[in-house]
């Protein structure tokens, strides 16, 4: 609630000060440098003019999990000691997932921010947070037993962890903006991870977290005047 009426507040005061102000949506990819996997978005933003050719942003994207190749394998242990086997193999894939929260300046080149064909360049700045959980298999390696209500992983089994990250880049951009109607997007941006701290192990080993990526999006934006 407390984000929420500073967000309002925010968004309410750079309407009064710059007179205008453009909320976007869309969907994207992102691509890690040596990563085998690919991640999907969907993301929200909005964008103040500092002049006809300038502005800054904002956007918030979700990226949905994605399970590593790699299958692990882990001991349960039965809940009751005569239970028969007392001890299981289970299988489990790691996945991850990110949500980015990023800011940053954008120029238009050719025409304006709300008129026409234009490109834009800019440079920002990203806090990353990287979900990193272990999914197990509903049987054990041999499928042959269903072991969710009879066993229990080991208390010192770390399940999921965190991995959180600052990032910097720049970025490139088109747009066309129809009039009284909107603008359709497409921008591509490459960063690089300057800070990053893993909660536990399970986070430090995801193999899908890089220090270098890529990111493609495309959307519609709408300007409130």
């Amino acid at each position: 609630m407390k984000f929420r009426s500073t967000l309002f507040l925010f968004l309410l005061s750079a309407t009064s000060l710059f007179g205008q102000i453009s909320f976007d949506a869309g969907s994207g990819v992102l691509k890690g440098f040596g990563a085998t996997k690919s991640f999907g978005n969907l993301h929200f933003g909005f964008e103040v003019p500092r002049s006809t050719d300038q502005s800054y942003y904002g956007r918030m994207s979700y990226y949905f999990p994605v399970k590593e190749d790699q299958v692990f394998s882990t001991m349960v242990t039965a809940l009751n000691q005569s239970t028969t086997p007392y001890n299981l193999t289970v299988n489990y894939q790691r996945s991850t997932n990110y949500t980015i929260f990023e800011g940053g300046t954008r120029r238009y080149i050719g025409n304006d921010y709300d008129y026409g064909f234009s490109g834009y360049t800019g440079s920002n700045f990203m806090v990353i947070v990287n979900k990193v959980k272990n999914n197990y298999s509903k049987q054990d390696a041999t499928g042959t037993y269903d072991w969710a209500n009879g066993y229990t992983l080991s208390p010192t089994e770390e399940k999921e962890g965190t991995f959180l990250s600052i990032g910097a880049g720049l970025q490139l951009g088109v747009k066309y903006t129809f009039p009284a109607i909107g603008s359709i997007y497409a921008d591509v941006s490459g960063q690089y991870l300057l800070f990053g701290q893993a909660s536990n192990q399970t986070a430090y080993n995801s193999q899908l977290i890089s220090r270098l990526f890529f990111l493609f999006n495309v959307g519609f934006r709408k300007d409130l005047y």
